[in-house]
């Protein structure tokens, strides 16, 4: 089959790659319909995950992805040939202590307890779905079939970034009538804006350097600062009554961000931490965080308990996911995809690859 593989470092080729076949009577085989670049792929791309994350390469990328069920193994129940399906970008085996308490992302059984292992497309032991198929373990935990009324692109996003931007707002517990801070206009981010919106927050303050997504941002019915050109404390001051944020979300992945968020969020506020710090270690602003009755919190994102959630909202309309897609492209041009993606070129929010 096809896949963009990695190589290396800003090295991704689009080229053949072993089929993948069922390794385990709880896999299933997906035929990929739709997959698409994330912001956590271009680590990869950037060189810039931790020491032993992709060292080896030669394997398929990519975790967001949805298809066509192809083959499934003997003890697998919830799904079936030719059930079109999408797929969690983090895997759970579904029945150990973890994924028990709805922690799928520290499944025991995927990661031993620790690293990455268990999000699609970071080694060799887990390909990934920028590719025309992709195997997927414990299909029943891991895979959920997509309503026959509901288009490829509004689904996708279900796989990772969609969750991941309601698990900030959930982190940072917003309420009705909160002022959110979401630093990062990105496809996380902008979902995080969304999701605050959903979830009842009466103003989201959205920053970014990049004014082209905080025009965005805008028609979404944020307000949106640029703090290369304002000063953003003294903004949220002023749009709060000089209180302070409620609430902050750090959608970018950034140290320094963390500390603005502290410093925008008022005394008792939340703050969560959602974009991806590939460094091992952080420093946080621990003294302001104390003072400020500060509570912090992050984590990697378990879409199997969001997906369920999620889903009828996009049904009944009340979220549309696919606002954030700004190209479409073939699978064959995906390490094109990666260059605007990762550039900021052609004022890339999202890329989708259909195989």
């Amino acid at each position: 089959m096809k896949a963009i593989v990695y190589h290396g470092k800003e090295d991704f080729r689009y080229e053949s790659t072993a089929d993948p076949r069922l390794q385990s009577d709880t896999d299933a085989i997906v035929r990929v319909t739709r997959t698409a670049i994330c912001g956590s792929d271009l680590h990869l791309w950037h060189g810039g995950l931790p020491e032993g994350i992709g060292a080896s390469g030669g394997f398929a990328v990519g975790h967001e992805f949805m298809g066509i069920v192809e083959e499934v193994g003997r003890n697998v129940g919830s799904v079936k040939k030719g059930d079109r399906v999408l797929t969690s970008c983090t895997v759970g085996c579904g029945t150990c202590p973890m994924c028990k308490r709805g922690v799928y992302s520290g499944c025991r059984v995927m990661t031993a307890g620790g690293g990455a292992s268990n999000v699609f497309g970071f080694s060799q032991g887990l390909p990934g779905g920028q590719a025309e198929a992709a195997r997927v373990p414990f299909a029943d935990t891991n895979l959920f079939r997509v309503p026959s009324d509901m288009a490829d692109d509004q689904a996708l996003f279900l796989t990772d970034i969609l969750p991941t931007g309601y698990m900030g707002a959930e982190f940072a517990e917003v309420g009705p009538g909160d002022t959110v801070v979401v630093f990062g206009c990105g496809p996380v981010g902008t979902f995080a804006q969304m999701c605050c919106l959903l979830r009842g927050a009466a103003r989201v303050i959205a920053v970014d350097l990049d004014d082209g997504r905080l025009e965005r941002a805008r028609q979404l019915g944020c307000d949106a600062v640029n703090p290369s050109k304002v000063n953003l404390g003294e903004r949220v001051l002023e749009l709060t009554h000089g209180l302070g944020a409620d609430a902050s979300i750090e959608a970018v992945g950034r140290e320094d961000l963390i500390l603005q968020a502290a410093m925008v969020t008022r005394p008792g506020g939340r703050i969560a931490v959602i974009g991806v710090l590939t460094a091992p270690t952080a420093t946080l602003p621990w003294f302001l965080l104390f003072m400020k009755n500060l509570s912090l919190r992050t984590g990697l994102v378990n879409p199997q308990i969001f997906i369920p959630k999620l889903m009828p909202l996009i049904e009944q309309g009340r979220l549309d996911p696919t606002v954030i897609i700004s190209h479409r492209l073939p699978l064959s041009e995906g390490p094109h995809g990666y260059e605007i993606f990762a550039g900021h070129k052609e004022n890339a929010l999202k890329v989708v690859l259909k195989p």
